[in-house]
């Protein structure tokens, strides 16, 4: 079990996890909103046609792309930066998987859920200052929301298997101790993860995969537009995926360290103030 950390290492820790997350959603969620997502504005450079007139000039419009690249390198960015204070968890999904792997204390976890809440919703604040409600491509402050034409159980299970993907690429990175040979590449590997899960779920529900990422914007829009917002419509999905996605990647993980006949952690753990601590995102 990971051991909990003194009083001032948890501040310092908790102030890295708040700033992390704050970070997150203003460089992540602020390119969301300042990108034009809607199929139908993307047209054919040449002549016309029926891709031309509808706008469906590719399964995988451009704009995805460019968004999955601005929540992945920002993450790695950011586990970078805080792995050696934190853990770099920036994500409460990945935190409740780390207590439940043993590689983070439950009192340290929700300092952390605290903490990161906190940094979602000054973030989303920072962009309300920062985007003016006319400029907001997202028209919700880059919150996530189910995209007509799918349903729920797409959402769902989407966000399940996104985060699976997360959590494994965590676990078995940064905290496995058989990959200790590879530990400083861990948030290499983390922000590809990310990567991948938006380039699947943006166009069904923006992607969260990270319940306090879509908390802070959701507030911040529903501040914004009132009535007119359907921010929280969904949220239960952005936070039973998650959770569950995560669960199921630290019960795989444990399936895995029993069969190797070592323990979920040890000596392969990532010690405090290294580059990359314990787990991350």
């Amino acid at each position: 079990m990971a051991a909990t950390k003194s009083v001032k290492l948890l501040t310092a820790a908790c102030l890295a996890e708040f700033l992390a997350m704050l970070l997150f959603v203003v460089f992540a969620c602020g390119t969301a909103m300042g990108i034009d997502g809607n199929r139908a504005s993307q047209t054919s450079s040449g002549g016309t046609g029926d891709s031309s007139e509808t706008g469906m000039t590719s399964k995988l419009p451009s704009w995805i792309i460019m968004l999955s690249l601005a929540f992945g390198l920002t993450i790695t960015v950011l586990v970078y930066s805080t792995a050696h204070i934190s853990g770099g968890h920036v994500n409460c999904a990945v935190t409740w998987g780390l207590v439940l792997t043993g590689n983070c204390p439950i009192i340290e976890g929700v300092a952390y859920f605290f903490s990161q809440m906190l940094g979602s919703l000054c973030g989303a604040f920072i962009l309300l200052a920062i985007y003016p409600a006319s400029m907001d491509m997202t028209k919700g402050v880059g919150s996530n929301g189910l995209a007509e034409g799918w349903y729920t159980g797409n959402a769902l299970l989407g966000e399940i298997m996104g985060t699976f993907l997360l959590m494994m690429a965590v676990l078995q990175t940064a905290c496995n101790p058989d990959s200790a040979s590879i530990r400083a590449q861990a948030p290499v590997a983390i922000g590809f993860a990310v990567f991948m899960a938006h380039a699947v779920l943006l166009p069904i529900d923006g992607c969260s995969i990270n319940p306090t990422r879509s908390f802070g914007p959701a507030v911040a829009a529903k501040i914004r537009y009132g009535g007119e917002s359907e921010a929280f419509k969904s949220m239960w999905i952005f936070w039973v995926g998650p959770i569950i996605g995560a669960s199921l990647a630290a019960l795989v993980y444990k399936v895995f360290r029993a069969l190797a006949d070592t323990p979920a952690t040890g000596k392969g753990q990532l010690e405090e103030n290294e580059v990359a601590d314990q787990a991350t995102v």
